[in-house]
């Protein structure tokens, strides 16, 4: 299956190479080719970096701190070889936080499903900015 199969709808986010497998996540609305308020992080894998395997959406905007979307961030692995994942969400107030995610299962090659850390967001809008979207 080709990426075109399931195509960027963005920018690419968090490209890393993790346990014998390249990922790419990259902003994806499963609406359309258009960037909406409803982005989620689409994700694909691949060995070679020539074929890719397009795997199920990484994050969708599901909680109160992205609800309004799942926007740009990076990945990258801790010590202990523990990938993570720092995205923008747009919160229920329409305010912009950064939020953490990380694998379910360390053991799935694919790293399929990501959980989102109930701390979230780890960083607030600052204090006297009321910028909203």
């Amino acid at each position: 299956m080709a990426l075109d199969d399931h195509p960027i709808g963005a920018d690419p986010n968090g490209p890393k190479y993790f346990n014998g497998v390249y990922h790419l996540f990259y902003q994806y609305n499963p609406a359309g080719p258009l960037f909406t308020d409803q982005m989620h992080w689409g994700h694909s894998a691949s060995y070679d970096l020539i074929n890719w395997i397009p795997l199920d959406l990484a994050i969708a905007p599901t909680e109160s701190f992205d609800i309004n979307n799942c926007w740009s961030g990076s990945a990258t692995i801790l010590p202990g070889n523990k990938p993570v994942m720092f995205y923008t969400g747009i919160d229920s107030e329409k305010c912009q936080v950064q939020n953490l995610a990380v694998p379910k299962d360390l053991f799935d090659p694919y790293l399929r499903e990501w959980v989102k850390y109930t701390g979230n967001p780890v960083i607030n809008l600052p204090q006297g900015i009321t910028k909203k979207f």
